[in-house]
Order: C-alpha cells, then sequence, then structure tokens
C-alpha cells in the first residue's frame, strides 16, 4: 500500500463499544508506561531523540511509579491538563512514598466501576481465605469455645459492621473517580488533539513505532481474538444448527411427493407387497408402463415435444425437442405435416396430404390410372411421380446376388429378372451404375415399362445380354444404358439377336449404345410396323 488510507471508526454512545474504546485507551497509557519503564527508547525521528536527550533529566522522574510524573504518565494527563493527583493526597507525601491504599485507588481510577467492584470482591475472597488457613486466628476461636453463644454473636455482628464500613470506604472512593473518568478522558484527548492536529500524517508522526504497531494491533487483530467476538461467532453456529434441525413433517410431504412423481414417471418402486398384492402390483405396473408409453407417442405424434427458445449469442429463434434435446433451426416435419393436415381438412380434396395419397395410389395400375389422375391437381400429380413407385435394382458390384431378399426394403431387387416379375404396365425400372448380367435366353417385356440408367454417360450401366430382349409391349422407354453382348456368349451365338421388336411396338431410346463385339453392325431386327430410336 503506497498511499494513505484514512479510517473512521464511528463508536454509539451507551454501548459495548463505548467501553471498548475506553478500554483501549486506558491500555494505550498502560503499554506506554510499560515500554518506557522497560527502556524502549524507540523514536523514529532525529528531532525526537533531539527532544529526548534534552528532556533526559525528566525522563529519570517519569520512570518512577511512585513519583508525581509517573502517576501522570499512569493517568495520560500532562503538565498542563488538570491535577487530580493534588485530590488524592498531599504532593509531598506522593514525592516520598505512597500506601498500599492510596495505590489501590490511584489504579482504581483508571478502571470501570464494573472492574473495581469485581476486584475489591476477589480482594475480598482472597483475605478471607487467608484467615482461614491463619493459625493465630483460629488459636484465638479455640480458646474462645467455651464462651456462649452470645459472645459469637456479637463477635459476628461486629464482624460484619467492620466489613459494612470498610465496603462503604471504597465505595466513597471508588465514586468520584468513576465519576469524572469520561471529562477527564474528553479533556486528555482535546489537549492532546490540539497539540498533535487532526491530520493522519501529523498523528502517525507523534507515535513511535511500537505505539503505531500497539495501535494497529489493538484495531485490527485484537478485536477478532477477543472474548466477545468468539462468543458472537459461537452464537452465531448454534443459530445456524437450529435452523438445520430436522423438520419432520416437511420430510413426510416431501416424501409422498417423490413418490407420487415416480408413479407418474413410471420408475420400479422398491417395495416389499404381500404375495396376494403381486398381481394386482404386476397389473397396475403394466398398466401405468404402457400409459406412458401411450403418452410418448402421443406427445411424438402430435408434435408436442418441439417448443421454440431463443439462441442466446445470434437471439435467432429455434425449435427444440424437450424429450431428445434436438435442436434444429427449421421448422420440424412432424409440425409441417400437421399444418398441412389443418389445410386438407379446409380446402378437402385439391389439399389432400400426400402420403394418403400414395398408398391410395398403390392399388392404381401405373398406365394409364395413375397417370390420368394425375392430370386431376398440382397434389395429385405430386403423388403420383412420387419416389417410392420406381423400382431399384442393385448392380453386381454391389453383392446384390448375396443380398437376403427377405431384408431388402420396398421396391428394391436383387436382378433385372426380379424387376421384371414385379412390374406393373407403366413402371418404371432404375439401374445403378455398374454391370446386370442378363443369363435367360430369352427376356420378354410385354407391357408399357420405362428402364432408366445413366442418363449423361451410358457406358457407366452395362446389360451383359446372354441372349435377347423381345419387346412386345405397346409402348417403351430405354435412357442412358449399354445393350453388349459378352465375347464368350458372341462366338457362341453369332446369329442371335440383341433386341427384337415386334409388330405394333413404339421404343424410344435416349443416350443409348448396343454393342455386339463379333457383329459387323448391331443386330436390331425392324418389322414393317416397328419403330427404333436411337440418338
Amino acid at each position: 500500500q503506497t498511499r494513505d488510507v484514512h479510517i473512521y471508526r464511528l463508536v454509539t454512545e451507551h454501548t459495548i463499544e463505548e467501553n471498548i474504546l475506553i478500554k483501549a485507551k486506558q491500555k494505550r497509557h498502560l503499554d506506554f508506561l510499560v515500554m518506557d519503564e522497560g527502556n524502549f527508547n524507540a523514536a523514529s525521528d532525529p528531532a525526537e531523540s533531539a527532544d529526548d536527550d534534552n528532556q533526559s533529566e525528566g525522563s529519570s522522574d517519569e520512570s518512577n511509579v511512585f513519583t508525581k510524573c509517573g502517576l501522570r504518565s499512569i493517568l495520560g494527563v500532562g503538565n498542563e491538563g488538570p491535577k487530580i493527583i493534588e485530590e488524592i493526597g498531599d504532593t509531598d507525601l506522593l514525592e516520598k512514598e505512597m500506601s498500599k491504599e492510596q495505590i489501590e485507588t490511584t489504579m482504581a481510577f483508571l478502571e470501570d466501576e464494573d472492574d473495581v467492584l469485581a476486584m475489591r470482591g476477589a480482594q475480598k475472597e482472597a483475605v478471607e481465605e487467608l484467615e482461614e488457613f491463619d493459625e493465630t486466628i483460629q488459636l484465638k476461636e479455640d480458646g474462645d469455645e467455651h464462651e456462649g453463644h452470645d459472645s459469637q454473636d456479637d463477635g459476628k455482628e461486629e464482624k460484619k459492621k467492620t466489613d459494612k464500613k470498610r465496603r462503604k470506604k471504597v465505595e466513597d472512593k471508588v465514586e468520584p473517580a468513576t465519576d469524572e473518568k469520561d471529562e477527564e478522558l474528553e479533556k486528555e484527548f482535546a489537549a492532546w488533539q490540539s497539540k498533535v492536529g487532526i491530520d493522519k500524517a501529523s498523528i502517525d508522526a507523534s507515535l513511535n513505532p511500537v505505539e503505531r504497531y500497539a495501535l494497529r494491533f489493538r484495531e485490527f487483530i485484537d478485536p477478532f481474538y477477543s472474548m466477545w467476538c468468539l462468543s458472537e461467532q459461537q452464537e452465531m453456529k448454534e443459530a445456524e444448527k437450529m435452523e438445520e434441525e430436522l423438520d419432520i413433517e416437511a420430510i413426510e410431504v416431501a416424501k409422498a411427493e417423490e413418490e407420487r412423481r415416480a408413479i407418474e414417471e413410471g420408475d420400479l418402486l422398491a417395495t416389499r407387497p404381500q404375495p396376494e398384492d403381486l398381481p394386482r402390483q404386476r397389473q397396475l405396473y403394466f398398466r401405468e408402463k404402457s400409459r406412458l408409453r401411450a403418452n410418448k407417442k402421443r406427445r411424438k405424434l402430435t408434435g408436442e415435444n418441439w417448443i421454440i427458445k431463443v439462441d442466446g449469442r445470434s437471439k435467432l429463434p429455434f425449435w427444440y425437442n424437450d424429450a431428445t434435446g434436438e435442436a434444429v433451426w427449421d421448422k420440424p416435419k412432424v409440425l409441417i405435416e400437421l399444418d398441412a393436415e389443418g389445410v386438407a381438412h379446409n380446402e378437402h380434396w385439391n389439399a389432400m396430404l400426400v402420403k394418403p395419397l400414395i398408398m391410395v395410389m398403390e392399388y392404381l395400375v401405373p398406365f394409364p390410372d395413375r397417370m390420368q389422375s394425375a392430370y386431376v391437381c398440382r397434389q395429385w400429380r405430386r403423388a403420383a411421380h412420387d419416389i417410392s413407385f420406381v423400382k431399384h435394382v442393385f448392380p453386381v458390384e454391389m453383392g446384390a446376388l448375396a443380398m437376403n431378399p427377405t431384408k431388402m426394403e420396398q421396391n428394391h431387387f436383387r436382378t433385372f429378372e426380379e424387376a421384371l416379375s414385379k412390374a406393373l404396365p407403366g413402371d418404371t425400372i432404375e439401374l445403378g451404375d455398374g454391370h446386370y448380367w442378363l443369363n435367360s435366353p430369352e427376356i420378354i417385356i410385354d407391357i408399357p415399362l420405362r428402364i432408366v440408367g445413366d442418363e449423361k454417360d451410358p457406358s457407366h450401366v452395362i446389360l451383359e445380354l446372354c441372349g435377347t430382349i423381345t419387346w412386345k409391349g405397346s409402348i417403351g422407354w430405354i435412357e442412358g444404358v449399354t445393350l453388349r453382348r459378352p465375347k464368350i456368349t458372341a462366338q457362341l451365338e453369332e446369329d442371335q439377336k440383341l433386341l427384337d421388336l415386334k409388330a405394333n411396338c413404339k421404343l424410344h431410346m435416349e443416350n443409348c449404345v448396343i454393342d455386339g463385339y463379333s457383329m459387323n453392325e448391331p443386330k436390331a431386327e425392324q418389322n414393317r410396323s416397328n419403330y427404333v430410336k436411337v440418338k
């Protein structure tokens, strides 16, 4: 700390703080006396040391406790202060020697009234204890045993009177000192303040290092280890313990609430029911579990799990699922479907949902029924051309032949022949990039069909024909496919056709390749009414 710190202490009148302040001032005077008696001269300023040299003669008098200057040092009163010592006794007697009673009276002047009374009581008890072990008193009492009870009563009364007079004398001596104590302290402080001033620096300069240390110790360290502070801390701990006492009624209410919550959430409670109650408990458990499961499914279907929250950083709203913890920016799909369902109820058939329309159109033949229903409206057209109606065939490179057909999704097949056997008039068969081996000697297509491969590069989708594709359908479409004869089969069956179009058939071929290897030209037989278009 490099700068000056000003500390102001506010003391309330007629409180224990005022008594503490008075005691601190008294102890400060005693500390000064003890330090000076022990010849601790810690003057930090050269000027102070010079003053001490000049006043060396007067210091010898102040070091003596039983002199006038020593008594003034005890009381903390300078030469300009009130002459309290003169009220106690003659100055000549004080300079020579003071009696024990005068010393006790002087010390009582420095203490509080309660402390003086306590000290007097302790001295009285000490005197009584000494009298009990005094042999002369004991012998005197033994010699007077033969006397009657009257003499004993007279002795007791006389002793009580003597004690009463002595106590009254002590009180008379203490009362003047306690009455003038506050006034003396105020005068002393005013005189010292007028001499030193009110500036913090001047006050610190007027104190020697030992006094500064003692002052800081009394102000900042000693109060925290006083009996009053320790008792206050003990009371605070006891108050906290009283607050932490268990409330039986509150515990019972919390227990009942916890059991109710556990039953609602479906948690299995660890209980010991009777054997005859087990069937009923099992039934209640499964019923509650099914209810919770149904409630969870209902919240998922109705979208009640989704709530809108605001992002703390961007301040933008987002959707949060309180059941799974999922967070998305876009509106959840289930809520979009629910909104579409509400629109469908208002606008009826024109705004019917796509999913129910797809399920209805699965019962229609793709051509011409499904195609004709697409002309109703935009929603119906979207449902008629849904991707779920397309039949997908996996190539050999994907391990299609090793796949389990029972575990495949709807409209997904391992070979081209399987897809062709399940196809309806107007269906679309989609071929992925790879090779497809057609081992049958003849593949007959007698329905309107659409075969789609890679529209950009037909060399990616290759049909390896061991036989002939006979097209008997009224119309067809092939796009992005390569029809090729393997070299092994090309040498064995040189006269076999790759593609055979029957009468009254129309086939559109977009971006296709027909490769026969050993043949001079692709073999595509055309009748008079046949039409083959190759781009």
